[in-house]
């Protein structure tokens, strides 16, 4: 399955490259932002393979893919402060808890959202630039930084930080290993099994802790 996967996505960034030039990796690293499932932990190295292969140089790829990073962090950050915190927490409110039969299960509190927020005022330098190495958060985590209303100076600093972490490095990985593409793929399975492990923990580990303490708070309620 993984092997197909990277089959079609190389065929695909090709034809981008073939149809628009360097700019085709840009597109893609954008619509990678806005669509954060999209796996980019495959895309860049795809990427910096096709430069190894003389189909793209290694400086315009790097290039490329920043800029349409920024552009789709820029997409998420504008959304985040065109809705605002009052939004947000009105959103929280009303859609934050789910209901089960006779269950009701909070996945996110208002209370939780405001600590979050605090959190992310006080150290959303560091946040945003760790955001932006990890599958899946990447992309979303500009949300929260327009929502806080942050520098949109600052902001973009600390995006092109963490994407140049993150872009640079996957890049480098396809263009040194472009002859060896069978171990590149398989450091890539490891690293994105154990990011998928990591994020599938820590969303059970809340939903379970939310159900426990809701359970204990009824049990309080009903003595």
């Amino acid at each position: 399955m993984l092997a197909n996967l990277i089959e079609q996505l190389s065929s695909y960034i090709e034809q981008l490259i073939l149809m628009f030039g360097t700019p085709g990796i840009a597109i893609i690293a954008f619509m990678e932002n806005i669509f954060p499932p999209t796996p980019s932990e495959f895309l860049y190295p795809l990427a910096g393979k096709l430069a190894y292969d003389g189909e793209a140089t290694l400086i315009g790829v790097i290039l490329a893919g920043t800029i349409g990073s920024l552009v789709g962090a820029f997409v998420f950050y504008y959304l985040g402060y065109y809705l605002g915190e009052k939004r947000v927490r009105n959103f929280i409110k009303h859609y934050g808890t789910v209901k089960l039969g006779q269950w009701k299960i909070s996945f996110v509190t208002v209370k939780a959202y405001d600590n979050a927020m605090t959190a992310f005022k006080k150290q959303g330098a560091i946040i945003v630039i760790i955001a932006r190495t990890m599958p899946l958060v990447h992309g979303i985590i500009s949300i929260p930084a327009g929502v806080s209303r942050m520098n949109i100076f600052r902001f973009l600093l600390y995006s092109l930080i963490g994407v140049m972490l993150w872009i640079v490095p996957t890049v480098l990985l396809g263009y040194f290993l472009g002859s060896q593409w069978d171990v590149m793929i398989h450091a890539l399975e490891v690293y994105e099994t154990i990011w998928y492990i990591l994020i599938a923990s820590a969303i059970v580990l809340y939903v379970a802790s939310r159900w426990f303490r809701h359970h204990q708070q009824t049990l309080i309620e009903s003595n």
